[in-house]
Order: structure tokens, then C-alpha cells, then sequence
């Protein structure tokens, strides 16, 4: 997962979460306030009932008031607000001038809260209640009722709802913004991270290095540990492989001493056993110790390299040589293409297959350049006696040689296979019209490599 990806990834999680919070805050606080402004109401409700039950008169057949209730909406028609007392004794109903002609239907029960459609189809919350009062003649039973339209608590509700809904709004942009810098923010240093590991991979560095904040430091630390304990164990298996190989030189030059001294007094056969064999151990050392020297990669690691000046540079470097001097050498480079591979790797392997070619041409080497897709292209083309079709598939073996009458020991190739199959290459081979070898090698271009035209 790349950053870019886990930042996207965080901050998706981060909006869904400061959503459902909001969303469930909002209708918390819808709930809340609808609840106490209901309550605010029965509450209200209640200190009119209790006033309405202190202007009874129980004497009078029809239930009356002593005085009316002072809020004017109980004297205007669909005011809003509205009482109805009925006595229980014989069926009389006195209600307010707001009720006009409508009766409330008042439930049994000492005290009852209620819903019903008013007059005017006003959505009506009603309490009612049972009293006893005492009269002159004793106790006369009522159930008084008291209420209020319910559409202007419905739509106090609803203004509060659009109000939390705006201020929700602005709060959750706020949120969002605060959680994308605290991302952007928190995620920068493992972006610095990334970019010194990038260093690294390219080679441009050999540990971590910036600054990074100190709960990170601990990672950082460990992962430069981990790194300059690799490149020490690298350095010391090299400086190994370099001690056995100086070491077993010196026994190999005696060697070959014996086998001078045994020519001479007149074993020519064991002479010439010991030579072929110090000489094979000789190449066997040469090879392990150039092998010792290529870079170790995964797929993760990335290199740059340009393969027409690593093709331009061992071609000057062979030409001075004895048998370079006498071969005419041709570059066709076309294409720069900048591959996936150490400078020093791509040297080595340019260079043990043009020393190759070097080696079985008669007069002439070809060298050509290309880039075909994401991958570089080398043919090495000679001109020497080739090779049968059905020997091909021997070449680049470890060790094989297809000509004992020349000196060496068949490595040159294998070399060039170690390096392609470190750095995820290939190599081909196929016969010449001029009658020689094509060495067919590719390699593949380097991230976002630019190819250029080859001025010559």
C-alpha cells in the first residue's frame, strides 16, 4: 500500500466516522430537545389545570369559572389554547370560547395525557384530569381537560432540527479539514521515511537520513542498524573471498613453478596436467571473485544506468588491448536507454561479453542498441568460425568451453548469466549471417527512463 493510498484510505475512514458522529449527534439532539420542549408544555398544561381548578364554581349545575383564565387564546375561537370541564355527576360541559363547538373526548383515568385532532384540525396535546370540590353541598366530581395546538411545538422541532443541521454542517467541514491536516501532517514523516528509503534502494544513500520525529526514531534506527550490519557482512564475505583468492594464488604460482621444473626434466604430460589445472583454478578464482563484487538486489532495489555509455566506454578500453587492436569494431547505437542495473554491474556485463566476441572474431564486432518496450536490447555480433545449432543451448553454462584449442574456461558467459538473472535480464544466442555468434542480451528500463536519440 503507498502512501498516497493510506492517507486516502485514513481519511475516507475519517469522514465516515465525523458522519455517523454528526448524524447521530444530530438526531440525539433532536430527540432531546423535542423531549423537554414536550415536557415544557405538560408542564405548562399542568399550572393551567391548576389554575382552571381554582376558578370552579361547584355550585352552579353547569360547571362555570369564577373568573376567566387570563391568557387571551382561551377566549379566542382556535386560539391555540383550550380547557373543557365536565361534571361527573349529571353530564354538564362548560368549555372555553377557543373550542368553539368542538368537545373533547376525555379519557377515563385520574390523570391522562392525550393526543386528538382539534378544531380547525389542530393536532391537539390534552391533559386531563380528575378532581373532587368541595361546594356547599359537599364534593362535586369533574374531569377538566386542558391543551394547546401542538403545531407550533411540531414546528419549533423542526426549525431546531434545520438549525443543528447547519451548525453540524459547518462543525463536520471543520472536523474533516482538522482530520485531513492531522493526516497530511502526522503521515509526513513516514513520507520522509519513504524518501530515504528510496534514497537507499537507488543507492544514493547507504542508511536513513533526515530528520524525523522521535517516535519514529526507534524504526529509523533499527533500520540503519539492520543496514550497516548488511553492508558490513557484505564487506566481510568480500574481504574473505578476497583473502582466499590472494591466498590460494600464491600455492597456484608454485604450482606452476613445479610444472616448469617438471618440463624440464622431461615430464611433459604432468607438466602440462598441472598448467591446465592451475590455470582452470586460476579462472574459478577470477570468477568467484568478480561474482563477490556484483550488487545483491531484490525487486524492490532500483538503479539508473545509461547503456550506450557503459557499451561507448569498454569499447575505448578494448580497443587498446592486443587482440582488440586488430579487430574493426562497429557501434550502432540508436537509442540511450537507461536500465535497471548498477553502473558497475552493466560495465561488468558489457564488458565480459564484448571480451567474448573479442575473443572468436576473426576481424570484426558489431555491437548494436535498441530499446524494444520496457526493455534495453544489446546484440554483440562476431564474425568467427560460430557455433552449431544444436551446441547453442550449452552456451552461458557454468564452466562449458565448446573449443579447448583457445585459452580459457568457458566463465566469460556465465559471468553475463549471473548478472542478467541478478538483475532480472535474459540472454540469447543464434547464429550470425557473417557466419559468426549474436549474443542477444536484455535488460529492463529503468523507472521512468527517458530514451534519446544517440548523436554518434
Amino acid at each position: 500500500m503507498t502512501l498516497h493510498s493510506l492517507r486516502l484510505r485514513m481519511m475516507g475512514l475519517a469522514v465516515i466516522w465525523v458522519v455517523a458522529s454528526l448524524i447521530a449527534a444530530g438526531l440525539a439532539l433532536q430527540y432531546l430537545f423535542s423531549i423537554n420542549i414536550e415536557r415544557t408544555s405538560r408542564e405548562n398544561m399542568e399550572a393551567a389545570l391548576s389554575r382552571l381548578a381554582a376558578v370552579i364554581v361547584p355550585t352552579t349545575a353547569t360547571p362555570s369559572l369564577s373568573v376567566p383564565l387570563p391568557d387571551p387564546r382561551y377566549a379566542t375561537p382556535f386560539g391555540g389554547r383550550y380547557w373543557q370541564i365536565e361534571a361527573l355527576d349529571n353530564g354538564e360541559i362548560a368549555r372555553s370560547r377557543s373550542l368553539w363547538d368542538f368537545v373533547i373526548e376525555a379519557p377515563l383515568g385520574d390523570t391522562v395525557t392525550h393526543y386528538e385532532i382539534g378544531p380547525d384540525n389542530q393536532h391537539l396535546i390534552l391533559l386531563t384530569r380528575r378532581l373532587e370540590i368541595e361546594g356547599e353541598d359537599g364534593s362535586r366530581a369533574y374531569r377538566v381537560t386542558v391543551g394547546e395546538d401542538h403545531g407550533p411545538l411540531h414546528e419549533a422541532t423542526q426549525r431546531f432540527g434545520r438549525d443543528v443541521t447547519q451548525v453540524l454542517l459547518l462543525l463536520g467541514g471543520l472536523i474533516i479539514l482538522a482530520a485531513w491536516l492531522q493526516i497530511k501532517l502526522g503521515l509526513a514523516p513516514i513520507g520522509r521515511i519513504k524518501q530515504a528509503i528510496e534514497a537507499v534502494r537507488r543507492g544514493d544513500a547507504g542508511r536513513l537520513e533526515g530528520r524525523f520525529p522521535s517516535e519514529l526514531k526507534p524504526l529509523v534506527q533499527e533500520v540503519n542498524g539492520l543496514l550497516e550490519a548488511r553492508e558490513t557482512m557484505m564487506d566481510r564475505a568480500r574481504a574473505r573471498a578476497a583473502d582466499l583468492a590472494h591466498g590460494l594464488k600464491t600455492p597456484l604460482a608454485a604450482v606452476h613453478g613445479i610444472a616448469d621444473r617438471l618440463r624440464e626434466k622431461g615430464g611433459q604430460a604432468d607438466a602440462d596436467l598441472l598448467q591446465d589445472l592451475t590455470f582452470e583454478m586460476s579462472e574459478r578464482i577470477d570468477y568467484q571473485l568478480r561474482l563477490a563484487a556484483l550488487r545483491v538486489r531484490t525487486s524492490s532495489h532500483a538503479a539508473r544506468s545509461s547503456l550506450n555509455t557503459a557499451v561507448i566506454r569498454t569499447l575505448t578500453v578494448l580497443k587498446k588491448t592486443g587482440r582488440g587492436e586488430g579487430l574493426h569494431w562497429i557501434a550502432e547505437l540508436t537509442d540511450d536507454c537507461w536500465v535497471d542495473i548498477h553502473r558497475q554491474d552493466l560495465m561488468e556485463l558489457v564488458g565480459v561479453t564484448l571480451e567474448n566476441a573479442a575473443k572468436w572474431a576473426s576481424s570484426r564486432v558489431t555491437v548494436r542498441t535498441s530499446c524494444e518496450g520496457d526493455q534495453a536490447v544489446i546484440e554483440v555480433c562476431d564474425d568467427g568460425p560460430g557455433i552449431p545449432e544444436a551446441q547453442l543451448q550449452s552456451l552461458g553454462v557454468r564452466g562449458r568451453r565448446l573449443d579447448q584449442s583457445l585459452p580459457g574456461s568457458g566463465l566469460g558467459l556465465a559471468i553475463a548469466a549471473e548478472i542478467l538473472d541478478i538483475n532480472r535480464g535474459s540472454m540469447s544466442f543464434s547464429r550470425a549471417q557473417i557466419g559468426g555468434l549474436i549474443v542477444t542480451l536484455r535488460l529492463p528500463l529503468a523507472g521512468g527512463a527517458v530514451t534519446t536519440s544517440d548523436e554518434g
